[in-house]
């Protein structure tokens, strides 16, 4: 399980942005404490998050997603997305300016009561998008 979860953090919570290795262990803590949490998760739902095939993403998806989130602090604790950080975090191998266009893009009217909710849309967003940083 561990192993799938490299791809999945890549591919999906940060988009296309090469992680430097302690940004790597650092998200896969992250993501071992959120699984931890959503014991529902298996290997299929992380694969399929990885191929970005949301097709079968449920509740407790999308409140692991919020939970990674808020872990790597893209999100606070009352589900709201956390922009400036997020730009800061990804652009250290980035060009600042695509990563600045693509974070307000996904940031922009993503944001509902549901913060579970909020952090699906800004995921599949970045997922969608990303290849703007290309």
């Amino acid at each position: 399980m561990k192993l799938l979860l490299v791809p999945v953090l890549l591919a999906v919570c940060v988009g296309a942005q090469p992680l430097t290795s302690e940004q790597m262990k650092k998200a896969e803590g992250f993501a071992l404490g959120c699984l931890e949490q959503h014991k529902n998760l298996n290997k299929e739902h992380l694969v399929l998050l990885r191929d970005g095939d949301f097709s079968k993403v449920d509740a407790d998806t999308k409140c692991f997603l919020r939970c990674f989130l808020q872990q790597a602090n893209f999100m606070d604790a009352s589900g709201k997305l956390q922009n400036d950080y997020a730009i800061e975090r990804l652009s250290l191998n980035q060009e600042k300016s695509k990563v600045e266009a693509l974070v307000k893009k996904c940031s922009t009217g993503v944001e509902v009561e549901d913060s579970c909710e909020t952090a699906f849309r800004a995921v599949e967003c970045y997922h969608r998008e990303k290849a703007s940083l290309l």
